[in-house]
């Protein structure tokens, strides 16, 4: 991964998108929300980092951006930052200019006029497949519509009013770019617990309880074993892109990080109980996303089936795949263990 890009995407994100941020983007119910945030990243030249130098990019490959990606998660950008990564990529490919706003990765239902997108009330452009193709539409053409509780909308559009794109995989990398970004907000699920953990440690210690401090320690392992294995899988998935893997690696990616979701979401929600404090606050702009998008573009099931004929046609099996998966990842989960009792720096996203 490219470090100075994501230290410039850790130092913008950690000063401008805080969970205050967030919250007001989400309760604005207004477009155009977040766009000072959307004008840093544009400047520090992380939306274009994907696009040929050429064409004024950085032309990086997305496995030098992942850490970007996982940035994005970490810091619940409330924007479709990682979408119009791969959008623009896809745009100037197609010699298409792309809109300097923000643009969401869409799959058509079975109208064929409209889609679920994530980020919809946010974005200025969707790139969406259809079975026809694939297109680029304006939103301002558009019927946007709110779904459910966060910054996603329901789209109705006319794909004769939209540019056609010469593209196909949308699906493969809505799914890859939710993965990265889940692997991200799974990582802060984790810091925030252990945060709260080891204030509660030492009142127990103190008391006497360390039975229970051994338990918490062990359900910290267990949920730092699930982030391990989801960013690794994200940082394969972002390393085949574009190659004869993709598909089976953005597969393997999106599984793993959907069957991880509500494992680590449940086990911070469990050991940080039933406190009103910022910790559960904050807790819950991070764990409410992983539920959201644990299904966006297919859920592990979907993927799971993607993964099992890959492997049949390949002569492997599904349990090895993942076995060796999380096998890989042992080391990285090691280290997040070893941190619980130490602070928090050890932890942050790289």
């Amino acid at each position: 991964m490219d470090d100075m890009l994501t230290a410039s995407a850790q130092a913008v994100l950690a000063s401008l998108c805080t969970p205050q941020f967030v919250r007001g983007v989400e309760a604005a119910h207004n477009r155009r929300a977040g766009r000072e945030l959307w004008r840093q990243l544009e400047t520090l030249g992380l939306l274009d980092a994907l696009v040929p130098k050429a064409q004024g990019g950085a032309d990086l490959p997305l496995a030098e951006a992942a850490g970007v990606l996982f940035a994005f998660g970490q810091h619940a950008l409330p924007l479709p930052a990682a979408h119009t990564m791969l959008a623009r990529h896809l745009l100037a490919a197609a010699r298409v200019e792309a809109p300097r706003g923000p643009i969401a990765l869409a799959i058509a239902d079975s109208t064929q006029r409209m889609a679920f997108v994530p980020y919809g009330q946010v974005a200025d452009a969707i790139v969406v497949e259809t079975v026809a193709g694939v297109y680029l539409v304006s939103l301002d053409t558009a019927c946007v519509e709110k779904h459910g509780d966060g910054l996603d909308a329901t789209v109705r559009f006319d794909p004769r009013t939209a540019r056609a794109l010469p593209a196909r995989g949308i699906a493969e990398l809505g799914a890859l770019v939710t993965a990265a970004t889940m692997a991200g907000a799974m990582q802060r699920v984790l810091d925030i617990t252990i945060d709260y953990v080891n204030g509660r440690e030492r009142v127990d210690e103190s008391s006497g309880k360390s039975g229970k401090v051994e338990a918490v320690r062990q359900q910290l392992s267990a949920m730092a074993e699930q982030v391990a294995a989801t960013r690794t899988s994200a940082q394969m998935g972002c390393a085949a892109h574009r190659s004869g893997q993709q598909r089976l690696a953005t597969a393997i990616a999106k599984a793993r990080a959907s069957r991880a979701a509500p494992l680590v979401a449940n086990g911070a929600h469990g050991l940080v109980g039933a406190t009103n404090g910022t910790a559960k606050s904050d807790l819950q702009l991070y764990t409410r996303r992983l539920h959201a998008q644990r299904l966006q573009y297919g859920s592990e099931s979907f993927w799971d089936e993607i993964v099992s004929a890959q492997a049949i046609d390949q002569g492997g099996d599904v349990s090895g795949i993942f076995d060796a998966l999380d096998e890989a990842a042992t080391p990285l989960a090691h280290s997040l263990t070893l941190s619980t009792n130490q602070p928090r720096q050890g932890l942050s996203m790289r």
